[in-house]
């Protein structure tokens, strides 16, 4: 059996490391997802990828057993690359099943397009609703119109939608007239890259942070959505009770020069560590060095926020925000807390409770460790692989 995977970004493997890469062609969470669940079916099934390139240039590649096809950008709409050639080229490539990842357009009216003319099966793993691109009125447009019209077609037309938690299916917009042929997947972890050696005294002093200080731990982009502004607000409340307490953002993004302006006319500057850009290779230390893990989402953009399973795969009590799928991943007052979103002072109450209550703190980071366990790639690799199976 063959697997076609459509996705408008899909990671360039050999280039997560360079900097300049990881600007010019975004991949998040959803991207990451389409990665490791195509790697993991390529050990069972054949795999072939449709996807934009980095660049205007077409190009085919063989990686991981998996044949990646990259079609040309010709136009690039805020973060997102479109080629028009994603519509047409793969129409001729033989695949047993198409299946699409929705977070931005036309791959996935692509994946449509294709298991239209060639009569096979079509699923799409539906990450999130598409939120306004935080007024870039262009793409906000072209998102609104799409959501209008092609998308339903390709909801409609899909033989099975995947959503990546039950939580989510509630609070979307759109997948409530789709509950017959919905299935819950979650996005997935490798959990062997999160086992590392060292003590957390010992990352520390290979990252450059300090032993004898209280660490919380933001990481990902830097983006609004993710609300970063909102735990720096907590963290000046936290910091007028615990001195000893420091702010990592590791990562980087459209908000970070903003924070920074934030943190100096709040005099908390030295308090707060901006990593930049931190190479794949290093974000299992980061976690580990975290006393506690903060992702304190405001919009459904966050539809599972991978970043919470990987937190809870070292070890690490999470605080995140009660909101799209994170609730089925984070169990209140069991592996972390829960707060609203936009909430400062409840988040601000919550940090400090952890940092009171340490014994608390390790029994929730224990049981996030055992939790994780629930969502190896390789498991949800096969759930995937049964649904293939039925439908052929």
């Amino acid at each position: 059996m063959k697997i076609g995977y459509f996705i408008s970004h899909f990671p360039y493997v050999d280039l997560v490391n360079d900097a300049n890469y990881n600007k010019e062609y975004a991949h998040g969470g959803t991207e990451i997802a389409a990665y490791q669940l195509a790697r993991n079916i390529a050990e069972i099934d054949d795999v072939e990828i449709f996807t934009t390139s980095i660049d205007f240039k077409d190009s085919h590649e063989n990686s991981e057993n998996m044949l990646i096809h990259r079609y040309g950008t010709v136009l690039k709409i805020a973060s997102a690359n479109l080629s028009f050639k994603i519509l047409y080229k793969p129409l001729n490539c033989k695949i047993d099943i198409a299946h699409a990842h929705y977070n931005m357009p036309y791959s996935d009216y692509s994946a449509l397009r294709y298991a239209k003319k060639n009569k096979v099966p079509f699923v799409v793993t539906y990450h999130a609703d598409a939120q306004d691109s935080g007024g870039n009125f262009v793409r906000n447009w072209a998102q609104k119109i799409y959501n209008r019209s092609l998308l339903k077609n390709v909801l409609n037309g899909a033989d099975v939608i995947i959503a990546t938690s039950k939580s989510y299916i509630d609070e979307s917009k759109f997948l409530g007239d789709y509950m017959d042929k919905i299935e819950v997947i979650p996005n997935g972890i490798n959990l062997e890259e999160f086992d590392i050696k060292l003590g957390k005294a010992e990352c520390r002093d290979k990252l450059d942070l300090p032993r004898d200080k209280k660490i919380i731990l933001f990481f990902g982009n830097i983006v609004a959505y993710k609300g970063p502004h909102i735990l720096l607000k907590a963290f000046i409340k936290v910091k007028s009770q615990f001195k000893d307490v420091k702010l990592v953002f590791a990562g980087r993004g459209e908000m970070q020069e903003e924070l920074k302006k934030l943190a100096a006319d709040l005099s908390i500057t030295n308090d707060i560590i901006f990593t930049g850009y931190v190479d794949e290779g290093l974000k299992p230390f980061y976690y580990k060095c975290a006393d506690i893990f903060c992702l304190p989402s405001i919009t459904m953009a966050e539809a599972f926020g991978i970043v919470n399973l990987e937190a809870m795969a070292c070890g690490i009590p999470v605080i995140s925000s009660k909101l799209g799928g994170i609730p089925d991943v984070v169990v209140d007052r069991e592996t972390g807390l829960l707060v609203n979103p936009e909430d400062v002072e409840t988040l601000a109450e919550s940090l400090m409770f952890l940092l009171e209550n340490e014994d608390i703190a390790r029994k929730m980071g224990d049981n996030g460790k055992k939790k994780v366990e629930e969502y190896s790639w390789k498991k949800i690799a096969g759930k995937t692989q049964m649904i293939y199976e039925r439908l052929i």
